[in-house]
């Protein structure tokens, strides 16, 4: 608000009498008072995710008490204790999810495609084959063609199965050994972030009065207020943080003796999930041109060089190349298992083995949106040229103060619940200046219709940071309106 006094010195200019007389000015109407449509485009939006900051802001960090390493003691003295570990090897079973990207992906050597519900086949029977097209292409259902493109689905589910074996020897009059180890695997989004590059329509009232006029020439002095809609400055949604952090604990307990263990675990993990595949086909735009009348879509060719389709099926093209396909992967949480089997043998009284472990997960997502809202105040002259008198060329010129609200939200939650949530209002005044021009064409002596268009300077980013999310905004460089004016 600081700048509001200097802000009102051109209203209070425009109503004042000038000190120094302008002459001659023309007997008709000095006044213009016009309202209209101002566009100013290109306001660019940059924002990105501190995702650190969000994990701290949220509280979900992740600190087991203990990371990696073993650790071991003997509750009586005078023996010792050995242990070795074997390795026994893994084995995977099942399709995995890189099998499954490899069948659903796009490869320059394949021909065909297998998915889950439909498939693609390069070889229709065409003579000579056209190249990246095919009409040998068949899906059970045509719900799976969505804004545009094809969604195939490609399903995998394996399981990696992995054994090891521990031999401990134990020659002590009694002893108790445990054995702790911790783990902590932590993924950072630290490229989460957002983009935009908005227009921001607005309406705009001005005030004109003609402070001079010699034959074709003039010149008007104005002010000029415009308001524009909110705009969606950015919107960001995303995972800032996760991680798994295991903590593990085994405890022996051996009587005076002598005692040889061996431990073997199995430990088996299985991961599913699945790959869709996209492929745009832009040009399927009827519905009528590709779905059948049982509700599947495609030709489904039996036989490629006499093809024959039942009553009511369509077998549009379908084009394929490299840029037409993607491929996203959905995973299930992952299962892991383990068990173990321990033999002892030598043992002088019983012996017992207890072990444990906890895993704790832990998430933090990010969901945050920024809405940019604007004002517009100008004073400046306007010189005009009539080449005719319902056609007039217009000069623009002037001081222009823009202000700026900027509110933003962010709202942070944790293993899925929200725990957190950041609001700020930023706002700012702009000042600087606008150099344009205006085609006027006159209906009546009273009604005139304008366009025009100017350019805005200097430039400034508007910065912005709420402590999690933080950016900048471009203002737009130029603006158009269209407007209409009554002269009085």
């Amino acid at each position: 608000m600081k700048h509001l006094p200097i802000l009102l010195l051109p209203l209070a200019a425009l109503a004042a009498e000038p000190a120094v007389e302008l002459e001659p000015v023309d007997s008709a109407p000095a006044w213009r008072i016009s309202v209209g449509f101002r566009a100013a485009p290109e306001i660019k939006t940059s924002a990105r995710v501190d995702a650190r900051a969000a994990a701290a802001a949220a509280g979900g960090v992740l600190r087991p008490a203990a990371r990696g390493g073993t650790s071991a003691s003997i509750s009586s003295g005078g023996g010792a204790t050995s242990a070795t570990t074997e390795d026994l090897g893994s084995a995977t079973s099942g399709t995995t999810e890189g099998a499954a990207l490899a069948a659903a992906g796009w490869a320059d050597d394949k021909t065909r495609w297998n998915f889950d519900g439909g498939y693609i086949d390069m070889d229709d029977g065409a003579v000579p084959p056209v190249h990246g097209e095919t009409q040998n292409w068949h899906f059970d259902s045509a719900a799976d063609f969505v804004n545009g493109a094809i969604r195939a689905r490609t399903p995998y589910d394996s399981t990696t199965t992995s054994r090891t074996r521990t031999t401990s020897t134990t020659e002590t009059p009694g002893s108790s050994s445990t054995r702790r180890s911790s783990s902590l695997r932590e993924e950072w989004g630290d490229g989460l972030g957002g983009s935009s590059d908005e227009t921001a329509p607005g309406f705009e009232l001005r005030l004109d009065r003609t402070v001079w006029e010699a034959g074709r020439f003039g010149l008007d002095l104005g002010l000029g207020w415009a308001w524009y809609g909110d705009i969606d400055a950015y919107a960001i949604r995303g995972r800032a943080y996760s991680a798994a952090a295991t903590e593990r604990r085994t405890t022996a307990e051996v009587p005076s003796g002598t005692r040889v263990t061996t431990a073997e675990t199995t430990t088996s993990t299985r991961e599913s999930g699945t790959v869709t595949t996209s492929i745009a086909q832009p040009e399927f735009t009827d519905p009528d041109d590709y779905v059948n009348n049982d509700g599947s879509m495609g030709g489904r060719v039996a036989n490629v060089y006499d093809p024959q389709l039942p009553s009511g099926w369509q077998m549009p093209v379908l084009t394929i190349s490299s840029d037409r396909f993607s491929t996203t992967v959905e995973r299930n949480p992952s299962e892991t298992s383990s068990s173990t089997t321990v033999s002892e043998s030598d043992v002088i009284g019983p012996a017992r083995t207890t072990s444990s472990s906890r895993t704790t997960r832990r998430t933090v997502e990010v969901r945050s949106e920024g809405t940019l809202s604007m004002q517009e105040l100008r004073f400046g002259a306007r010189p005009f040229w009539k080449a005719t008198r319902w056609l007039s060329l217009r000069g623009d010129l002037g001081l222009l103060a823009i202000r700026s609200e900027l509110e933003t939200d962010t709202r942070l939650s944790m293993d899925g619940a929200q725990v957190a949530r950041i609001r700020r209002e930023d706002d700012d005044w702009t000042l600087g200046g606008y150099a344009g021009v205006a085609l006027d064409l006159a209906a009546t002596d009273a009604l005139v219709f304008s366009i025009g268009a100017e350019a805005r300077f200097p430039h400034k980013n508007l910065r912005f940071d709420d402590g999690v999310v933080s950016g900048s905004i471009a203002l737009a460089e130029w603006s158009a309106s269209v407007s209409v004016g009554w002269r009085f």
